[in-house]
């Protein structure tokens, strides 16, 4: 075997000079053949010598040898690349002041708890095992079954003001209008289902007042009623339209933290904390809209993501933060095929685009994708960090994902896969002019800025 060896590298006549010492086993200043010969000697023998451990994995072995080929050949093992770090980040965000349409025939008019004139006002207090319901007219009927509240509403413009705590209740509405939820410190934890279970399928004004912090906790097993979903510890059927400048604490070990089978809008000011060890932290049908805030959301489900759309995905504002340490999930489809759901900072079945803002992913789970979008995205503007950490076991583990074609014009995109590939673009990828400089290292780390 070590005839084998030498006669392989005699015929490499490249020597590295005294001032790279990576590789130089036997300590005369260069790396050269004698090197090889030294760790061969050593496999051959048994020697453990550190010295011998070239590449740094613990043992001295016949990879020691392959790296001393490529240093001899390349003058030097590759740099080792230290994602950047990322973390929940609950520090103040400074946002510009946000312009409301006043324009009714605007698309998104109807998204702004401010263009509607709340006519009525309706008080829940939770207190314990019990709940008591103040200022409901005849058109809000309100059943209360200890500390789980039902609504069933049929009026116009009618604002609900929630305060109070219970670990045994939940809301839930039935409505034939849009209504307002005002969250003023109040603590719910359902363990049979959604802590808050809209069953309309019109616009769900979540509002967190100033100055509160509120919390909604869902339970391991939901007990269902007929054919209705509840989809996570806060459900809507229709639209959830989030703002204010208060805290909402959502805790999920049953579903999903927040799901609509509408959309999800989230507006400057806004305070989320999302933590799921069962779902998906935001799950949306139709879109995402993260305009502004500050989000953070640790996920810990297997195959789950931090937010997953089925449609569009769109980030022009906020700061959001996703750490998510779930892994894959072996499955078998319809026609007994294997398969394998990735766990994912974020989803979508549509476009990606993000134009502002700043978006910070972290995946250590096997297998993990930090951006996976099956549509043409786009990246044009704000601050995109990336970094995704675990190891292989069914699929390599990606910074970025898509499917399609991807457009990278503005703003920074940073991608690191130190045990994968940063970016996967199965179309075209374009890279707009403009950029101020880029960085591109063996595929595990993509970094442009503009």
């Amino acid at each position: 075997m070590k005839r084998f060896f030498l006669i392989l590298i005699l015929t490499l006549s490249f020597v590295v000079g005294a001032e790279a010492r990576a590789g130089d086993v036997n300590g005369d200043g260069e790396v050269n053949i004698s090197d090889v010969n030294a760790v061969i000697d050593m496999i051959l023998s048994d020697d453990t010598d550190s010295a011998g451990d070239v590449n740094s994995d613990g043992e001295v072995n016949i990879s020691d040898v392959n790296a001393l080929i490529d240093i001899i050949l390349n003058g030097g093992i590759d740099e080792e690349i230290i994602p950047k770090e990322i973390e929940l980040d609950y520090s103040p965000l400074e946002e510009p002041a946000e312009v409301i349409p006043d324009d009714e025939d605007a698309l998104d008019y109807g998204d702004y708890v401010e263009n509607t004139s709340w006519a009525t006002t309706v008080r829940i207090t939770f207190d314990g095992e019990t709940a008591t319901v103040t200022g409901n007219p005849t058109s809000v009927i309100v059943n209360v079954d200890g500390a789980h509240v039902t609504v069933t509403n049929a009026a116009k413009r009618v604002r609900f003001i929630v305060t109070g705590t219970t670990d045994n209740g939940s809301l839930k509405f039935y409505s034939e209008r849009k209504f307002q939820l005002q969250l003023n410190g109040v603590d719910i934890t359902n363990p049979h289902g959604a802590a808050v279970n809209n069953q309309c399928g019109k616009s769900l004004y979540l509002v967190m007042n100033e100055g509160t912090v509120n919390t909604l906790r869902d339970g391991q097993e939901y007990v269902m009623v007929g054919d209705e979903d509840q989809k996570g510890a806060i459900f809507s059927e229709g639209q959830i339209l989030v703002s204010g400048k208060g805290q909402l604490n959502v805790y999920s070990v049953g579903k999903h933290c927040m799901a609509s089978d509408d959309y999800i809008f989230v507006r400057p000011g806004s305070q989320l904390y999302f933590n799921s060890t069962s779902g998906h932290g935001i799950k949306a049908k139709d879109y995402i809209h993260i305009k502004g805030g500050v989000i953070n959301m640790e996920i810990a489900a297997d195959g789950a993501k931090g937010m997953n759309c089925d449609s569009l995905i769109c980030v022009t504002g906020g700061r959001t933060t996703i750490i998510n340490t779930g892994t894959s999930v072996a499955g078998v489809d319809s026609l007994g095929n294997e398969t394998s759901t990735g766990a994912a900072g974020v989803k979508c079945d549509y476009n990606l685009v993000m134009t502002g803002g700043t978006l910070n992913i972290k995946c250590t789970g096997n297998d993990a994708k930090g951006i996976n979008a099956a549509q043409p995205s786009t990246f044009g503007g704000g601050e995109l960090n990336v970094v995704v950490t675990g190891q292989q076991t069914t699929v390599a583990p990606k910074g970025v994902k898509c499917d399609t074609n991807l457009t990278i014009g503005g703003g920074s995109f940073y991608s690191c896969a130190p045990n994968g590939k940063a970016l996967d673009v199965d179309g075209s990828l374009i890279i707009a002019d403009g950029y101020t400089s880029i960085n591109n290292k063996d595929e595990r780390l993509v970094e442009i800025v503009y």
